[in-house]
């Protein structure tokens, strides 16, 4: 049986063709346009057309940024204006002719790891994505934990910084301090007066000794360092597990951990703690298919539930 699964993002719909072992076939990706719902999803139906003659498709799995309620009504969708206030999944559901399942990326990329990646066999844990902004998936008890509206695992709009009430407070969030394209790109670019749009560069600059680069990224492992503890503390998990690109860098992984280090150090009550009560924090194993991969399996759930 195959299944597809879409991983909507703010730049592209990354799609592939998923089976019951989670092997993706047929991977691809489009341009996300940002403000026609109609033509998103005609090219979506398209694509779900094109692997029809191919494969005998059994649902489709949506993965989406956004606050998405469980009858899959959007309440937001990031930079996807035209998503906002529909139930996507109703419509989604008419285009293609099959069942479909709709979930936040983050949570799709927990549900992904679950299920062949690192958290196999795990019972609670949080997935944390570190990409445009900061995204969060959060297991609890094997379930996934949506909240009471779909919003759970918004911890990007948590705040970090001192608050200044003369300017807007999101600017103070988790997301503008830790999120790569709007926290570290940003910081980076304002400081230096230079885009850059590769995280790799920057690494690259603060080895050399760069003082605006070192300065940047230093900022930024706190910020990312404190975020990830403070969801240690609420949730006590088992592990928490990094995803987005830059998870994939082990140069990042490494100054992240002498961070983390560094302040549970300097922590009366974290240091305390016997150190295996203290989640550890690693990569995600499935990178940048995780979302397709656990949308498509969300799809599988669902056909097995019916079955």
């Amino acid at each position: 049986m195959y299944y597809i699964g879409f991983d909507i993002g703010g730049t592209t719909v990354k799609y592939g063709v998923v089976d019951g072992k989670g092997t993706i076939f047929d991977k691809g990706m489009l341009p996300t346009i940002l403000d026609d719902a109609d033509k998103l999803i005609d090219q979506m139906a398209k694509q779900v057309a094109q692997f029809q003659d191919k494969y005998e498709i059994h649902g489709v799995g949506v993965s989406i940024l956004g606050i998405v309620r469980r009858d899959g009504y959007m309440t937001t969708a990031g930079s996807i204006s035209s998503l906002y206030h529909i139930n996507l999944k109703t419509r989604l559901e008419s285009e293609f002719c099959l069942p479909v399942t709709l979930e936040n990326d983050a949570n799709c990329v927990a549900i992904a790891e679950q299920w062949i990646g690192h958290a196999k066999g795990i019972e609670n844990y949080i997935v944390v994505t570190l990409g445009t902004a900061v995204g969060c998936g959060i297991i609890i008890n094997n379930q996934l934990y949506q909240g009471a509206h779909g919003a759970a695992g918004e911890a990007g709009w948590s705040m970090q910084e001192r608050l200044d009430y003369t300017q807007d407070l999101e600017d103070n969030s988790w997301n503008f301090t830790s999120g790569v394209v709007v926290g570290l790109y940003r910081h980076y670019q304002k400081e230096s007066g230079k885009a850059i749009s590769d995280a790799r560069v920057l690494l690259d600059l603060a080895r050399q000794g760069d003082a605006i680069a070192v300065r940047v990224m230093d900022q930024y492992y706190d910020h990312v360092a404190k975020g990830l503890l403070n969801l240690i503390c609420v949730f006590d998990p088992e592990v928490v597990l990094l995803g987005g690109g830059i998870s994939g860098n082990q140069e990042f992984l490494e100054h992240l951990s002498h961070r983390l280090a560094k302040i549970k150090r300097r922590h009366r009550s974290f240091n305390r703690l016997p150190k295996d009560v203290i989640a550890q924090v690693n990569p995600c194993l499935l990178q940048n298919d995780a979302g397709l991969i656990g949308a498509a399996y969300q799809a599988i759930k669902l056909k097995d539930a019916r079955d």
